[in-house]
Parts: C-alpha cells; structure tokens; sequence
C-alpha cells in the first residue's frame, strides 16, 4: 500500500475514492473515523488519507487528482444517465447516487 492522498474532510475523501475506482484503481481511506479524537491527537493527523492498494496505478491516481484539482465550477450542469439528477458539469462522478457522469466525447 502506498499513501497517495491527504483530503481536507471525510466528504472530499470519498469523492476522490469514487474517482479513482471509476478508473479502476483500488484504495482506502484511513482515518476515517479520526474526527472524533481531535484534541487528543494533533487535527493534522486525524484528516482523512487515501492509500493506493497497488503503486503501479501512482501515475494514472496523479493524473485524475490534477484533473480534480483544477476542474472549475462555472455554473454549468451535466443530467445522470442513471438517476436523473443535475451535477455541476466539473463533477466526475453524480453527487447523487455515484455513478461516473458521461460526458460529450468521454
């Protein structure tokens, strides 16, 4: 296992798993439950950490959290194929239900 990822909170964890595992690349969060322990263990070690399962898959994870990183809101909305509901068109995957979002040409 491999750490590839800090996220700023459990929320922004689980949505960078969701976008590695609709590219097939297995992993897992820790400290998922570390939240509460705050004031006994420093803030810094209880936030959320994504760990690859295999560091072959370290260049494509790099690519989809450039992608994330710099994906911009610009009040734009893409519908799911699957449940029907509105995500901003910078979603990878539907606030929703979770499902990958498919995009014009993707």
């Amino acid at each position: 296992m491999f750490k590839f990822y800090t996220a700023a909170n459990l929320a922004e964890a689980y949505l960078i798993r969701g976008l590695l595992s609709a590219d097939r690349i297995e992993s897992k969060i820790f400290n998922e439950n570390a939240q509460g322990a705050v004031g006994e263990i420093p803030f810094t070690q209880a936030y959320p950490e994504i760990w690859l399962v295999d560091e072959v898959d370290l260049p494509r994870a790099r690519k989809l959290i450039l992608k994330y990183e710099c994906s911009v809101d610009d009040g734009r909305f893409i519908v799911c194929t699957s449940c029907g509901e509105n995500s901003p068109l910078n979603f990878e995957v539907c606030w929703n239900c979770g499902r990958v979002l498919r995009k014009n040409g993707g």
